[in-house]
């Protein structure tokens, strides 16, 4: 992240410098100092700073709305109880806060007596079910005897063997008979249709008061994990309403170092890599895993975000601290060419590039010749050049940016 301050503080440098450039005589000669494209060996690691972060951090609301009743209570360091607050440590499933019951309470006993009411008419309808299927039964068997009667009975007055006033009373008797039977059958039916309606009564009674008992057991406010209180926002009096956050916890048993990298020290980093980090609470240096590498870079600072996790069971790393990590100690020994700060100026034939002037011997004076290039990160009091220029190179190392393409200059050694 310095190194990237560093090339932007430059390369604002350089944009400024070359807007200010004052007007100068094309023949005059400028007197500047000389330098030389060098070749280098990195060997020291890359250095970054990182921040120490929870492994999980919540803000806890409330479901049920109301007044606090109660907050959760711990011995302070004076040996009294008191309630909980930032930076005591809970354990899982602790009730943190409870808001006043009773009003959910009568809610509960409310729905209860309905859901009892409810079932105590499903079971009356249910019975009144039972007696209209007996009476239809009943009736069934009626009917079967009084169709018999009328079967045979018509039988022989077809045949004229029965007069037909006998004929008549039996088919009066079939004919009650069978509107006797749909009548049962209408009883059976509209009883059937108040269990169905007794059911859906009985699940709207059981299903209010499940949700009542739910409210109830949502006026208590539980840590979901074993961790510290980062900040408690209620205090008991306090009316709360539904989402109102109460508490907010952190768990640390494990931490999360975080830094950033450009992208030409992706590769570098792996996921699962051990990285050394050092901070200045900690004697000895500790060992993180790599276990998240950012898929993009930052649209503002074009920079990769890393995290590194770090074992805490002993809760020396604290959220917010900054430690140190180093990368490619032992991999990034790539030859790199280089040249001073100063020596880059705008390039004249391209305002958003850069270039440095050559040292072009002609007929016994020296001229400045611009020479495009692209640069690549500080190194120091250098900046590393990735295309343009070639080792042992002579150019203006310092004075380039009073220079014109072509001028003759004055060297000083």
């Amino acid at each position: 992240m310095c190194r990237q301050c560093l090339a932007l503080a430059f390369i604002a440098t350089v944009w400024l410098t070359g807007c200010g450039k004052p007007a100068t005589n094309e023949q005059s000669i400028q007197t500047v100092t000389a330098g030389t494209v060098e070749t280098i060996q990195p060997d020291t690691p890359e250095r970054y700073s990182a921040m120490i972060a929870p492994i999980a951090q919540v803000d806890l609301a409330f479901k049920s709305a109301g007044l606090i009743e109660r907050i959760h209570q711990v011995r302070g360091a004076d040996g009294r109880m008191r309630d909980v607050q930032a930076g005591d440590k809970v354990t899982r499933d602790a009730e943190l806060a409870l808001v006043r019951t009773t009003d959910y309470q009568q809610r509960v006993d409310q729905a209860t007596a309905q859901l009892a009411q409810a079932e105590a008419q499903h079971a009356q309808i249910e019975a009144q079910l039972g007696q209209a299927e007996a009476q239809l039964a009943q009736t069934k068997a009626g009917f079967s005897e009084a169709e018999i009667e009328y079967t045979r009975a018509n039988n022989l007055f077809q045949s004229a063997s029965l007069v037909k006033p006998q004929f008549d009373q039996a088919k009066g008797r079939y004919d009650s008979a069978a509107a006797a039977v749909n009548g049962a059958e209408a009883s059976v039916k509209a009883a059937e249709a108040s269990v169905k309606a007794a059911d859906a009564a009985v699940a709207n009674a059981r299903a209010a008061q499940s949700e009542t008992k739910l409210s109830l057991t949502d006026t208590s406010l539980r840590a979901p994990f074993d961790g510290w209180i980062a900040a408690r926002n209620v205090d008991r009096g306090t009316l709360v309403g539904n989402a109102t956050v109460g508490f907010s916890m952190i768990d640390i048993h494990l931490v999360k170092a975080a830094f950033a990298v450009p992208d030409s020290s992706l590769k570098i980093v792996r996921l699962g890599e051990k990285l050394p980090i050092t901070l200045e609470i900690v004697e000895h240096a500790l060992q993180g895993v790599v276990t998240a590498i950012s898929p993009q870079a930052d649209p503002k600072t074009h920079v990769f975000s890393i995290e590194v996790t770090l074992d805490n069971s002993h809760g020396d790393l604290k959220p917010g601290m900054i430690g140190t990590l180093l990368l490619g100690a032992s991999r990034n020994q790539v030859p790199r060419l280089v040249v001073p700060l100063s020596a880059v100026v705008r390039a004249p034939s391209d305002p958003h590039g850069f270039a440095v002037f050559r040292l072009v011997p002609r007929d016994g004076k020296t001229y400045a010749a611009a020479q495009g290039i692209k640069i690549g990160q500080t190194l120091s009091n250098s900046i590393e050049v990735t295309a343009g220029v070639s080792a042992g190179e002579r150019i203006i190392a310092l004075g380039g940016s009073l220079v014109r393409d072509g001028q003759e200059v004055r060297v000083l050694h």
